[in-house]
């Protein structure tokens, strides 16, 4: 049997170039479970990716958990992949999964779509996410982004799955030049709203509270969780449409917020920590003669003489879910007491003053 010759045993051996994929082979729908199963089965704490991976129920062969966590990792949602020691939540991760309300949620969940860069540049080539019939859109792939041919249908798939997702359209989300999102406009909304009262009521009421945890015995997200899992259901429930400012991890006040701040139904105060601004909006507020519910965390000090003179309701700092689920209504009654006693009950300024001020009506 002849031998084959040197050169062409050689030629066998030569590989091909190996496929360079610059995206995510995962979505984004998909790769933000890495951050959420963190948040809720391990209190936002560094993992394990195993136990990640039993938590979200991925399977164990082929590439398809590395290709999951490497997504999560390059859409900036968390650091390390399966071979990692453990995989943290990054800061955009974190504030994701601990986001006050849904609107903020998406504009952070878009700013890790456009962490890819090349969503981001696709995105602004095509002006939206309508993409031309594939034997067109592959030679701009091939000659405007140096995208491998192999790429192309997988790219095409998880490009508009992603935009499907995030609601992206027609139009490109305007972004910040430190690369943060606008929600909409020419800029983000100052206040964002939480949720929408049924049975036809038109009541609002608007929350004040810390936004960046201060006090080390509170971990991160800990005020996000309270605004959703304690303060937002209970008022929803009073029949009140619940609203936020929308700080973005900011402390500026804005005079919109004032605004909303002032003529809001009831305003809900959470006083732990004793946050300086919101302690500046609280007095706005009571300055108005209109009525409040103040509530605190328990261990949170007194606050001069509001703690004295008027009620304050005390949650449960762990937020277990068997502790929300005790507060939530206790909550939920003393808000709706609030409010309907809101014409009987004497307002600080109106104590303060000697009766002069007239109740809010």
């Amino acid at each position: 049997m002849a031998r084959k010759s040197s050169s062409s045993a050689k030629t066998n051996r030569i590989k091909k170039p190996r496929v360079r994929w610059s995206f995510p082979r995962t979505t984004l729908e998909e790769a933000i479970k890495i951050a959420y199963a963190i948040k809720e089965h391990n209190g936002g704490n560094p993992w394990e990716p195993e136990e990640i991976r039993k938590a979200i129920g991925a399977g164990t062969g082929g590439n398809a958990y590395f290709y999951l966590t490497a997504a999560s990792r390059d859409h900036g949602l968390t650091t390390g992949t399966n071979t990692a020691e453990k995989i943290a939540l990054t800061d955009l991760g974190r504030n994701i999964v601990y986001a006050p309300g849904s609107e903020e949620e998406k504009v952070l969940k878009v700013q890790a779509f456009l962490n890819i860069d090349l969503f981001k540049r696709v995105l602004e080539y095509y002006k939206g996410s309508n993409l031309p019939e594939m034997k067109y859109l592959g030679n701009t792939l091939q000659r405007e982004f140096d995208l491998a041919p192999e790429t192309h249908e997988e790219f095409s798939r998880t490009f508009r799955e992603n935009c499907q997702y995030l609601g992206i359209t027609s139009g490109i989300p305007a972004v910040e030049a430190d690369g943060a999102v606008q929600a909409s406009g020419p800029g983000a909304p100052n206040t964002v709203t939480l949720a929408e009262a049924g049975g036809g009521s038109k009541l609002t009421a608007f929350v004040i509270m810390p936004f960046i945890e201060r006090d080390t015995k509170h971990p991160p997200g800990f005020f996000a969780e309270v605004l959703r899992s304690l303060i937002t259901p209970a008022a929803k429930a009073s029949a009140f449409t619940v609203k936020t400012a929308n700080r973005q991890g900011s402390d500026l006040i804005q005079s919109t917020i004032i605004n909303d701040l002032i003529d809001a139904d009831l305003v809900i105060a959470d006083l732990t920590e004793h946050n300086p601004n919101v302690m500046f909006e609280l007095g706005v507020r009571m300055a108005e003669g209109k009525p409040v519910v103040l509530i605190k965390a328990q261990g949170t000090g007194p606050l001069f003489d509001v703690d004295n003179i008027l009620r304050v309701f005390e949650y449960s700092p762990n937020l277990w879910q068997t502790t929300v689920e005790k507060d939530m209504p206790n909550l939920r009654e003393f808000i709706k007491g609030a409010w309907e006693n809101r014409a009987s009950e004497k307002s600080y300024m109106n104590i303060l003053r000697g009766g002069k001020t007239k109740p809010s009506s």
